[in-house]
């Protein structure tokens, strides 16, 4: 992909809609092809459902749940218990979703 895809793209590449999701971040990074943020919630699993709804530009309910990619409650678990070297990387509706134990989320947008 050359660019972020219109369909999933961010005015400015930021996750303007995410409001769990700090200020400085997620971007876009067109070398990636990568939005990347970090998260102050508790929740990682919330986190993701939140960031990867606005790289869609939807309402959280209108994704696929969670829990058909990844047991939410074992995610928020490994998250907060995790070192800052933890990388759990899931599939989610064709985007490719890293969440990191410094508290980083990762999406990669589908080919």
């Amino acid at each position: 992909m050359s660019g972020p895809d219109p369909r999933h793209a961010l005015a400015g590449g930021r996750f303007d809609g995410a409001k769990r999701v700090t200020d400085d971040g997620p971007t876009y990074n067109p070398n990636t092809d990568t939005y990347v943020g970090t998260f102050e919630v508790a929740s990682a699993s919330l986190a993701v459902t939140e960031a990867l709804a606005t790289v869609r530009h939807c309402d959280p309910t209108e994704l696929e749940p969670l829990y058909r990619s990844v047991d939410p409650d074992a995610l928020d678990r490994l998250v907060a218990g995790g070192t800052e070297q933890l990388r759990v990387a899931m599939q989610i509706d064709g985007f490719e979703v890293v969440v990191t134990g410094d508290r980083r989320v990762e999406i990669t947008p589908p080919e």
